[in-house]
């Protein structure tokens, strides 16, 4: 790898992950250690959340205000009112921490990171290796 670059990468054979830790603007984690999340191209915002932890974490303290309310669209066009709020999503293996905007909606049960947060980084996909990396600036 060339000079001033940091490859961190997670074991992901059956899917494109990310190892993170979900933190609500009080410090209070999702999990004590990393969790793999999904990579979602397909989903252009930074992070979804599943409805439970939005619950779990409190996040409703740090909602967005909702004018004109948030709303997606599901691949089978049904159109869903989303929660929006801010957190911090740490990066263990990497000692990073970023501000992101969460979302989720009433009954959601996935959690997935999507492209607004992955334009931080430079993502390798190794299909062959079974891993997903980020490579960064070495500090």
């Amino acid at each position: 790898m060339a000079d001033g670059v940091r490859l961190t990468c997670w074991p992901t054979p059956d899917r494109l992950a990310l190892g993170i830790q979900i933190k609500n603007l009080a410090g209070q984690l999702h999990s004590e250690t990393e969790e793999p999340v999904q990579l979602d191209t397909g989903y252009s915002e930074e992070v979804l959340v599943p409805y439970d932890l939005f619950e779990t974490l409190n996040l409703g303290h740090w909602r967005l205000p909702q004018t004109p309310a948030a709303t997606g669209t599901t691949v089978t066009g049904q159109v869903i009112h989303l929660l929006e709020a801010f957190a911090d999503v740490a990066v263990p293996r990497t000692g990073e921490q970023y501000r992101v905007i969460v979302q989720t909606f009433d009954g959601n049960i996935r959690f997935l990171v999507g492209r607004a947060f992955l334009r931080r980084f430079k993502v390798l996909l190794d299909g062959p290796g079974g891993q997903t990396c980020l490579m960064m600036q070495a500090r």
